[in-house]
């Protein structure tokens, strides 16, 4: 996928929604497929002045019970559920050579605020972004993911 040419700030700016997520390990795909389904949906937007913010959540979240203006009336399992099935961050980014860092400044998961969120960016011929990212887990076991983005 990758081009023989250094990725720079303008090639990654802009407005950007998923096209595909992927798992290099089948075992990591069934629990992905569990944690966003099939058709998971997203977009991140990368802006030239130095912010990002990034959402992606399963394609068919089911709409939480209760009072539809807030949800606190709702079962603790289903908010959990919604909660799991849902990624958002943002802060400030950088580009250091293929890799795209983000210092955390807000994020659904307080544990990532104050933190660096780190992907691998790949450009593909057609334009669309991959976003490369390998976690260990806290048995141990590391994750290669990928997220794949079209400009909008």
């Amino acid at each position: 996928m990758g081009r023989s040419w250094m990725i720079t700030e303008q090639d990654i700016t802009g407005t950007w929604v998923l096209v595909a997520r992927g798992n290099d390990d089948p075992e990591d795909a069934r629990v992905s497929i569990e944690r966003y389904g099939s058709d998971p949906k997203g977009m991140v937007i990368i802006s030239p002045d130095g912010w990002m913010n990034a959402s992606l959540c399963h394609g068919e979240r089911p709409p939480l019970s209760g009072d539809p203006a807030w949800h606190t009336d709702a079962p603790d399992a289903d908010r959990l559920t919604a909660y799991d099935t849902y990624i958002s961050y943002g802060g400030r980014w950088r580009l250091e050579g293929d890799t795209f860092i983000t210092q955390v400044e807000f994020a659904l998961n307080p544990g990532w605020v104050g933190g660096e969120q780190i992907r691998g960016v790949e450009l593909a011929p057609d334009g669309r972004m991959k976003l490369l990212l390998s976690r260990e887990w806290p048995d141990g076991t590391v994750v290669n993911a990928w997220v794949q983005w079209r400009r909008v």
